[in-house]
């Protein structure tokens, strides 16, 4: 695992127990990756803090946790959790519990559904295409949030795809998970005129 405080670490072995734990109900991480758990899973999520300014986190489509749950180990501000799926949702609220993160709120619904103000930061792994994420979120946004979305080896074309309705400040990082993939950061994120 990346280097984290002691604390984290134990937060973390914990939510890996519980996942590996509920993943025997109901199919919250591929079996493939079980192997690979801490790097495939907890590692490819902490890559992101350093990417995330202060203040609250919303992270779409959840699912088992990553990456906000994962993050919501590392800060001590709002982090809210948006998973549709029933079952998921209620173990990403088990989890939280367990962990002790009061911090953190779990939103059972669509993301399209959420109203809260603007929140510092957006994540989401794995969810749909940059500018379907947009669509669904920009309502939870506004030009200071930062949209740190880690993408496979796509997100360069992704990105092209995406300016074609939405325009702001992109870039590229390269994930320290695969050497294939890129996270990509926006700012300022805003449909262009007449999209």
């Amino acid at each position: 695992m990346t280097d984290v405080p002691r604390e984290t670490t134990a937060l973390l072995a914990e939510l890996k127990r519980l996942v590996l734990a509920e993943s025997e109900r109901q199919n919250l991480i591929a079996s493939s990756t079980v192997p690979t758990f801490d790097e495939r899973h907890l590692d490819d999520s902490l890559q992101l803090a350093p990417l995330l300014p202060a203040g609250a986190l919303l992270d779409i489509g959840s699912g088992g946790g990553f990456p906000g749950l994962v993050l919501a180990c590392l800060v001590t501000t709002p982090v809210h959790l948006v998973e549709p799926r029933a079952k998921r949702a209620a173990f990403l609220q088990e989890a939280s519990d367990t962990l002790g993160l009061r911090h953190v709120t779990v939103h059972a619904a669509k993301v399209e559904r959420v109203d809260l103000l603007p929140v510092a930061a957006i994540t989401a792994r794995a969810v749909a295409n940059l500018g379907a994420l947009f669509d669904m979120a920009h309502h939870l946004g506004d030009e200071k949030t930062r949209w740190v979305l880690p993408k496979g080896r796509g997100a360069a074309s992704e990105l092209e795809e995406a300016r074609r309705t939405w325009q702001g400040d992109f870039r590229l990082v390269p994930s320290v998970t695969d050497a294939d993939a890129a996270i990509v950061i926006a700012e300022g994120v805003r449909r262009r005129r007449g999209r």
